[in-house]
């Protein structure tokens, strides 16, 4: 360096004194030949521990990084530089310092290089709070993965059914808002409920139900494979969509394959297990619905499956669900029907031909609806279970027909029995005794109520409240019979644990003895049966002459049906039974004829 230069230098150290930097110097070789006092009061670093040291030997960062190869080869070529940062380790202590430097070559004026003369800054504490940033920002990124993780987590669990691992109701709803949004073409959709699987929980208990919902969802993968989407909506409800070539046969397809699939036999609790599957399907452009109306109409369509004998396939069509909105506007009315007690008794007559006499009558419900005129039991009766109401219309036809006996006897017409339908939730009734008790005040006539076999016989059935209403009404001398026996449901044992007082024969066998050799078999082996059980049994459904005849040849001698009486409502039964015979009438033949 030149006299002239270093006095330039020296000029300037008077304001290196009073600044954060520091000012630097090294020779044609880069051994460092000045630094500024500056260098020790912000560092700590001797000047004279420097001096003569050649940059690449002062113990620093791994000088094979890229960035110390990249400035070497800039000093090497005599090129300026700045901002070059780099960390080095204080002689005194071995603590590290961050400096950074800026350097520009200095050459004679025959072009030779003389050295760099540069500049130095200490930055220790911002390089320390930028690592303590960076390292925050690392342990923030890292407790974000966590809760992104944690998040999906929670994100499968809200949407996934936890016992089968199918998707749940909540992803069912998502994913078909998000089908009618994305697709144009066709959308289907599949309402599946399994039968009998109640049977299932209640005889082998909630640990093989759930086994057999397992088996169930694996089943519906197989089949649903590449087809649509399978959802459990809960209980033994599961449901499909379908967004792919979308068409009628391809929804009967699978709704026929899912059938034949859940049907077989499933190893459960070491038995061979079956239930049954029914579907109900509904197929709409996806421009041209909604998510509630296609879950609207695959519900009716299930519906119809259920009532069409279950273990079958049903799709929705514009009568399906005319009739279905129907009976919903229907069903809509029958708490007002009860306020203003439009459900009344009609009363069929029961004869004994042996002894040419009324036996009694059923009451038997009918809805007088304001509008649509007289309505039989089937058009409102499952809708009012439904509802919860059937317990309710049992009671008012209760209460209207023992009435309406107490009017007959007034008038001069002691009708020696009544029977009325009571239902499961009538038996279940713990104020259903009082009320008998209540209500029937003329003991002249008997009172019986008539159960469904399937109520009656069912080995699983109703718990104490049940068998405590039997046994009390027995006791009152309420009789009990047994309704559309043969239907396929009740069982010998059955029989003869319950015991009832008279057993009814049903209608469809009843009208299949002219015509069924095997039926007749069937019905006579049914009348031996009662008779050795000491069991009455009266044959209902009797529709022609020729009916009570081929009955009648086998033993049967109690009849009720259309051959002797349409049901008739309390003033058109008081003419009947007068116009039968009089005060007397149960001492003589009755007029077997059709009244409507």
């Amino acid at each position: 360096m030149t006299a002239s230069h270093n006095d330039k230098i020296r000029n300037l150290e008077d304001f290196a004194e009073i600044a954060s930097d520091w000012f630097w110097e090294t020779d044609a070789d880069h051994r460092f030949t000045y630094f500024s006092n500056r260098l020790e009061d912000v560092t700590g670093i001797s000047t004279t521990a420097m001096i003569g040291k050649r940059r690449d030997t002062i113990p620093a960062e791994d000088a094979s990084e890229p960035k110390w190869i990249n400035h070497m080869a800039d000093l090497v070529a005599h090129r300026p530089f700045r901002n070059f940062e780099y960390m080095i380790l204080r002689p005194t202590d071995q603590q590290p310092v961050w400096m950074r430097i800026a350097g520009q070559p200095q050459f004679d004026k025959n072009g030779d290089f003389l050295g760099y003369l540069g500049t130095g800054t200490d930055i220790s504490a911002e390089t320390v709070a930028t690592q303590r940033l960076e390292a925050s920002n690392a342990a923030l990124a890292e407790r974000n993965s966590e809760l992104d993780e944690a998040r999906r987590a929670l994100e499968q669990t809200a949407y996934e059914d936890a016992l089968t691992g199918l998707s749940n109701r909540r992803a069912f709803e998502r994913d078909l808002e998000e089908a009618l949004a994305v697709h144009d073409g066709n959308i289907g959709l599949l309402h599946i409920d399994l039968d009998r699987f109640k049977w299932v929980n209640d005889t082998l208990g909630h640990p093989a139900g759930d086994h057999v919902l397992m088996i169930t969802a694996e089943r519906l993968l197989a089949v649903m494979a590449e087809q649509g989407s399978i959802y459990r909506l809960g209980g033994d409800e599961f449901a499909g969509i379908l967004t792919t070539n979308v068409s009628c046969a391809l929804a009967n397809w699978i709704g026929d394959s899912i059938v034949d699939a859940v049907s077989a036999p499933m190893d459960v609790s070491k038995r061979k297990v079956h239930v049954g599957a029914s579907v109900g399907f509904a197929i709409a452009k996806c421009s041209e619905t909604s998510a509630r109306r296609l879950i609207s109409h695959a519900d009716v369509a299930l519906y119809e499956a259920k009532r069409g004998g279950r273990n079958t396939v049903r799709q929705i069509t514009p009568e399906v669900q005319a009739h279905f909105e129907d009976q919903r506007k229907l069903a809509g009315q029958i708490a007002g029907g009860l306020d203003r007690m439009e459900f009344v008794p009609f009363f069929q007559p029961q004869v004994h031909v042996e002894t040419n006499t009324i036996i009694g009558a059923e009451a038997l419900v009918r809805w007088q609806h304001p509008e649509r005129g007289l309505l039989p039991p089937g058009a409102f009766l499952q809708a009012a279970a439904d509802l919860g109401l059937s317990a309710q219309i049992d009671k008012v036809i209760l209460d209207a027909a023992l009435a309406a006996v107490g009017r007959l006897a007034y008038a001069g017409f002691h009708l020696p029995s009544v029977s009325v339908n009571v239902s499961e939730a009538r038996l279940l009734d713990p104020s259903l005794c009082d009320d008998v008790k209540k209500l029937w005040t003329d003991r002249r006539c008997r009172l019986s109520i008539e159960l469904l076999e399937t109520i009656y016989f069912d080995d699983t059935h109703h718990g104490h409240q049940f068998d405590d209403n039997l046994g009390r009404l027995r006791e009152m001398g309420v009789g009990i019979e047994t309704d559309d026996f043969g239907s396929g449901r009740a069982s010998i044992t059955g029989l003869l644990r319950t015991s009832p007082d008279r057993l009814k024969i049903d209608r469809s066998l009843v009208q299949a003895v002219v015509a069924d050799p095997t039926k007749r078999s069937l019905v006579s082996a049914i009348l031996d049966m009662t008779r050795a059980l000491g069991i009455e049994s009266i044959a209902e459904g009797v529709e022609t002459q020729a009916d009570i005849d081929a009955l009648q040849r086998i033993g049967c001698q109690m009849f009720q049906g259309y051959a002797i009486s349409y049901p008739l409502s309390e003033a058109d039964f008081l003419t009947y039974l007068a116009s039968q015979s009089g005060p007397d009438f149960a001492t003589r033949a009755p007029k077997r004829k059709r009244q409507t």
